[in-house]
């Protein structure tokens, strides 16, 4: 029996990536135990990703969700600590740069076990964003740090941690060309009511666009003022959040903005594969658009992707909204989808999640 390890995740992207990573881990043999800290909970953000990706059910759901940052990060290091101990791991696999990223590195630390983390060296510069220090911090306390494109592996060296840190690729491209041909976009798009490469996919969820109630009378009115049909799966937050500022009726009655239920990674893919323009504050999908072949605007003022920016594939708002219009309009007329040469170049060529396990086996399960 091959040795145990140990993965901590949280939330939608972190479900997406650990999805490839533990099938390489069973297919050489290795014990996985799974710990679901419950930032996403219900079954649309949680459950779902489980069946769809054929990632075994959690060994244990800390169900830990809500709170500030700091009252969310201290709860899971409280519950997790025990886990840990319980199952004692050999090795840990972290993903992205969540809390539940933070408060497992920082448990683990203390225990003296070796952190993996998946996702490594990403960096915006903008460190009042409280993923920046997320990763700062998580890359800093791990033993192999698994870079997804180039420029996060000098980000690393350039901080001193280059003697343990590697170019792997993303396993978000692994996971989306494993699962691209998975579900009937056809039918999917139909159940919606709207015809392929003729619609708007929006997600809407980060803190710096719910938390304040003109940013999200600005995001309202922008829908408003696309002559194009919006599709937004909207995350619970955002819902919530649109009651407590009395607005979810005025985003009912836009004519052109349909609000539908969280969907599963399967269904997210047709819908983005299938749309016109990606419009998001996600770091997740925005990368996914390049995956899609469907261009993205960004609903923050952060270079999420510069590799992606610097080629055009991803713009940011302006937050202008005469300026905002004309751009989205100019880019759904001139039919700015394009090729994706240049994908293997930034992300890999969809084996990370096999490099990520022959790193691991070789500088640390050795």
């Amino acid at each position: 029996m091959k040795r145990t390890v140990m993965h901590i995740v949280g939330n939608r992207p972190q479900f997406i990536k650990l999805a490839p990573v533990s099938r390489e881990l069973r297919k050489r043999g290795y014990r996985e135990i799974i710990v679901h800290t419950g930032q996403h909970f219900d079954d649309n953000m949680s459950s779902m990703f489980f069946r769809q990706l054929d990632i075994p059910e959690p060994d244990q759901n800390l169900h830990v969700s809500g709170g500030s940052h700091c009252k969310m990060t201290a709860k899971i290091m409280m519950r997790l600590e025990d886990v840990v101990i319980k199952y004692y791991p050999q090795i840990v696999f972290v993903y992205g740069d969540t809390n539940s990223t933070l408060a497992a590195a920082l448990v683990v630390r203390k225990l003296n076990i070796p952190i993996v983390h998946v996702e490594a060296g990403i960096r915006t510069g903008v460190y009042e964003n409280p993923e920046e220090a997320n990763r700062i911090f998580v890359d800093h306390a791990s033993e192999l740090l698994c870079a997804p494109d180039k420029r996060s592996l000098d980000n690393l060296v350039q901080e001193g941690l280059g003697t343990k840190s590697y170019f792997t690729g993303d396993v978000m491209c692994d996971a989306y060309y494993n699962y691209k041909n998975q579900v009937d976009a056809k039918a999917l798009i139909s159940k919606y009511g709207i015809k392929e490469k003729e619609y708007i996919l929006m997600t809407w969820h980060r803190q710096e666009n719910t938390s304040d109630i003109e940013r999200m009378c600005q995001i309202l009115r922008l829908v408003e003022n696309i002559n194009k049909t919006v599709i937004c799966p909207m995350h619970p937050r955002t819902y919530r959040k649109l009651k407590d500022y009395k607005l979810l009726g005025k985003a009912k009655e836009i004519k052109n903005f349909h609000i539908i239920e969280p969907v599963g990674y399967l269904e997210m893919i047709a819908l983005s594969s299938n749309s016109c323009l990606i419009i998001t504050d996600s770091g997740g999908l925005s990368k996914e658009s390049y995956f899609a072949g469907v261009k993205c605007l960004y609903m923050l003022d952060i270079d999420v992707w510069v590799d992606l920016e610097s080629i055009g594939w991803i713009k940011k708002l302006t937050w202008n909204n005469e300026n905002d219009i004309s751009m989205i309009h100019d880019i759904i007329n001139s039919q700015m989808q394009g090729n994706r040469s240049n994908n293997g170049m930034f992300y890999g060529d969809g084996h990370a999640s096999e490099k990520i396990v022959d790193l691991t086996e070789k500088t640390i399960l050795l």
